[in-house]
């Protein structure tokens, strides 16, 4: 355990213990309301994880009396009754004079006209609104279901373990920065330069490789890399790595030697991209 979290525990030692020491000064009909208080807030929160339960037996109780009241009722039969009250009312106001077609026509409309009987205009209009929007909202739900079972039961769909697959390709950017190696201030090998000419050349630059695992055995073997590349490049002119054309060759040759590098240690990986980020004459 730190410091620092030692220093934490006795603070809050300390702070439970004045607390203690601080509640035993309260008067006695404030700690008999503070007591009060925590039953209440005990028993509310007791009530509230029951509430699940409660809600399940009351759902389950309803779900039960729906079906009794349903299986109660006989729909059939008010129906048959609602129709042949609304066929006595009509033929009595037609003076008995009616044909088949008419009646049979005219049934949906009496039948409705019997159940509306008692209500006012404000209830019935409401009631045909919401058994209107009931009849549209099932009829709809009818079309989509069908249109969709038509699109996904084709019989000319292919299966999709043949279907052709659209290949994904990550960029080349992708994580890039992650496969980043730095090497600072290496020192190129130069011929012995004479009398006020540029002794030495030192050299940044930032490779690329094509995978994290190279990354990582170049910087756990950057000491090793460092003799290999003074050993392989030949030494040159002080002058010739400060030109544009000695930068390229410096470049690509640090690119090919690192590569070399990585496959004379098996390392399964290589250099795709190398800049020279910085070039120090002195």
């Amino acid at each position: 355990m730190g410091l620092i979290e030692k220093i934490e525990n006795l603070i809050n030692t300390l702070l439970i213990k004045l607390s203690e020491l601080m509640y035993k000064f309260v008067p006695a009909p404030i700690k008999r309301v503070i007591e009060k208080i925590q039953s209440w807030f005990a028993f509310l929160n007791t009530q509230i994880k029951l509430i699940p339960s409660y809600a399940k037996t009351f759902i389950l109780f309803l779900i039960a009396k729906t079906k009794s009241t349903l299986a109660s009722i006989d729909f059939k039969a008010i129906f048959v009754e609602s129709y042949k009250n609304a066929i006595v009312q009509y033929k009595e106001k037609s003076s008995g004079k009616t044909s088949k077609l008419k009646t049979l026509v005219l049934t949906p409309f009496l039948v409705v006209g019997q159940w509306l009987q008692g209500l006012n205009t404000a209830q019935s209009m409401l009631l045909l609104a919401f058994t209107s929007a009931s009849i549209l909202a099932a009829i709809g739900i009818g079309f989509s279901g069908n249109r969709l079972a038509n699109h996904h039961m084709e019989s000319n769909r292919a299966p999709a373990s043949i279907e052709e697959e659209i290949p994904y390709e990550r960029p080349a950017y992708y994580k890039k920065q992650t496969r980043h190696f730095e090497i600072t201030s290496l020192r190129l090998p130069v011929y012995v330069a004479q009398v006020n000419e540029i002794r030495s050349v030192d050299i940044d630059f930032t490779a690329t490789t094509s995978n994290r695992n190279a990354r990582m055995f170049l910087e756990k073997k950057e000491f090793q890399l460092r003799d290999h590349l003074i050993l392989q490049i030949e030494p040159s002119v002080a002058s010739f790595p400060l030109e544009e054309e000695g930068k390229e060759i410096i470049r690509r040759k640090l690119l090919v030697e690192i590569n070399d590098f990585l496959k004379l240690h098996n390392i399964e990986g290589e250099i795709t991209e190398l800049k020279i980020t910085y070039v120090l004459a002195n």
